[in-house]
Order: structure tokens, then C-alpha cells, then sequence
């Protein structure tokens, strides 16, 4: 097949296999998520990338160690994700939190955004206007606090919250670029 069909089949879908489509979900998260923009990773998304289970488990992966840890997309993770995050580890016997929060220090680029008057007028902006539960308010208010482009996540409730904000950060949902290579 020459070159110039082969990319016309994954312009188009998938081909007689499903890596056509895996390469359409490359491109569409590519474009969802330009180089250089700064995003804010919900706990679906660290939950995805810390469990190999998880369908969108490759997606993250990519995200975190190619996109995040090379500088491509500098990411951001609340205070409300960390401790959604510190609980399943806590409960483990022997607790397993210290890997997590080794990984949350030392991963390249990935910051833990303490809550500060900054997120929490941010926060309140929230509540009020688009009536985000605290806990969603304080996740969002970290992003917009630290001007993030997007929200990477795989809540589709964030899609419709945030429908009338996306002039400040657009939510890329992470199942809608499956099958990933």
C-alpha cells in the first residue's frame, strides 16, 4: 500500500485493523492537547496512569511520561486529587502511600498546587457561577489559579460543568481517543 493510501485510511478510520484507529486517536489527542500547553490532571486521569488495568491506562502513560516529564505539557494536580489519590494506598496494609507521593515529588513537570487565597477566590468563582460541588470547585480553581489550558480527565460530568468555560480550560476527555496505540 502506498504511503499516500495508507494515510487516507487512518484519515478516514480504521483499516482492516485497529491500529487505523489507534493513529486517529494519537492525531485527536495531539490536537486536543497542543505542545506547550499547561494542563491539570483530574484523579480519573492519575488513577488511569497508576492502574495497567485501566482502558485509558496507554493514553496516560503517554501523557505523563512522554508529554508531561519531557517539558511538552507541563501538568498540575490539586490538592483534592492528591488526597482522592493517598486513600487507596492508606487503606493497603502495609500502607503503600510513599511510593505515591515519591512519584507526585519527583515526577518531572508535575506540580502539587497547594490551595492558597489564589485557588480558593477562584473556588468561590466556581460555586457561584457554574455551582461546583467544593471538592469540584477546589479541582478547577487549582487549574485556573495555575492557567492551565486544559483538563485531562475521565469524568464526563466535567465536559457538562464546564460547558460554559471553555474561553479558560477545555476538558479533554480521555476515552474519547480510544483505542490508543
Amino acid at each position: 500500500m502506498s504511503s499516500r493510501s495508507s494515510a487516507r485510511s487512518t484519515l478516514r478510520g480504521p483499516s482492516s485493523d485497529a491500529r487505523g484507529w489507534a493513529l486517529v486517536s494519537l492525531v485527536g489527542l495531539v490536537a486536543a492537547i497542543p505542545d506547550g500547553d499547561r494542563i491539570l490532571l483530574d484523579t480519573t486521569a492519575v488513577a488511569a496512569y497508576l492502574d495497567r488495568a485501566e482502558a485509558t491506562h496507554p493514553m496516560t502513560r503517554h501523557i505523563l511520561e512522554d508529554w508531561v516529564a519531557s517539558g511538552r505539557n507541563p501538568a498540575v494536580l490539586s490538592m483534592i486529587t492528591v488526597m482522592e489519590l493517598l486513600v487507596r494506598p492508606l487503606r493497603a496494609s502495609p500502607p503503600g502511600h510513599h511510593t505515591l507521593l515519591a512519584f507526585i515529588r519527583n515526577h518531572p513537570n508535575l506540580e502539587a498546587v497547594p490551595v492558597d487565597l489564589q485557588v480558593a477566590q477562584d473556588a468561590a468563582f466556581l460555586r457561584a457561577t457554574a455551582r461546583l460541588s467544593p471538592p469540584d470547585a477546589l479541582v478547577v480553581g487549582t487549574g485556573l489559579a495555575a492557567q492551565v489550558g486544559h483538563l485531562v480527565t475521565n469524568d464526563r460530568k466535567w465536559s457538562t460543568k464546564l460547558a460554559s468555560m471553555t474561553d479558560r480550560v477545555r476538558v479533554v476527555m480521555l476515552s474519547d481517543h480510544l483505542p490508543f496505540p
